[in-house]
């Protein structure tokens, strides 16, 4: 018998030549490589399996941790809750205050018109006084200054009265004291605030003003004199005279 012929490869040991048999070499198999791609496939198939699931952790973890999307949700939420304001509900006439009328009581006096001007003497010169109101009030505003005077004789106001009188009742409305400067270019001004529920006929504002005026420039003595006033404030009410009181010198 012959020996069989050894085939030597590079890198094998040297094998007998495998006997061939019916079957074609592309179907012959071999052994321990269909195990390996089995294992092979099923790790691909796990992998794909476990990525969707990765993924979405990944994603519901970003969504509890992130502020912006639960707010949103929230204020979803807030606007579907809020309901439309009520109708207002319209006042009825008889809660309505009915109106008042009111008084006016410059009605035809003096200051109907609305200002007054009247001159008193003061020895050579005149102590002028401006009497007006502002036509939204009952208040009575005044200015006083000497007319014709020089300004080296100096004159002050001592005090300055009010008295707002009615059907015999007088009701006084100022009474200021001190030493005001009245030499000219300076004036003398005041407001006087007549109460509510003044009557609107018989009612006179009378005013006085005790002057000190100057005997002689740089003397330093001094004369009073004594001015009044009476402004019919409205119909029915009497004017009286005006009065200049003179006394003697002061120092």
């Amino acid at each position: 018998m012959s020996r069989p012929r050894t085939i030597l490869s590079h890198g094998r040991r040297p094998s007998q030549t495998p006997r061939r048999n019916g079957s074609s070499e592309g179907n012959r198999r071999v052994p321990g490589l269909a195990p390996k791609r089995r294992l092979k496939h099923t790790a691909l198939v796990a992998s794909a399996l476990s990525l969707p699931l990765l993924l979405s952790g990944c994603s519901m973890e970003w969504a509890s941790m992130s502020p912006s999307v639960s707010m949103a949700k929230t204020d979803v939420k807030s606007v579907a809750s809020v309901t439309k304001p009520s109708p207002t509900a319209t006042p009825s006439a008889s809660s309505t205050p009915a109106a008042t009328a009111s008084t006016d009581p410059f009605a035809d006096g003096e200051l109907a018109e609305g200002s007054l001007k009247h001159s008193k003497p003061v020895g050579d010169h005149a102590l002028v006084i401006i009497y007006w109101t502002d036509g939204t009030s009952t208040d009575v505003y005044l200015s006083a200054e000497l007319e014709g005077a020089d300004r080296e004789h100096a004159v002050k106001v001592t005090r300055f009265a009010a008295t707002l009188s009615s059907d015999g009742t007088e009701t006084p409305l100022a009474d200021d004291q001190g030493e005001f400067v009245l030499t000219p270019p300076f004036s003398y001004t005041s407001a006087l605030a007549l109460p509510a529920g003044t009557a609107e006929t018989g009612t006179t504002l009378d005013i006085r003003f005790d002057l000190l005026v100057e005997t002689a420039p740089g003397s330093g003595a001094f004369y009073r004199q004594t001015v009044l006033d009476t402004v019919a404030l409205n119909a029915g009410s009497t004017r009286s005279s005006s009065e200049v009181v003179s006394e003697g010198a002061a120092q």
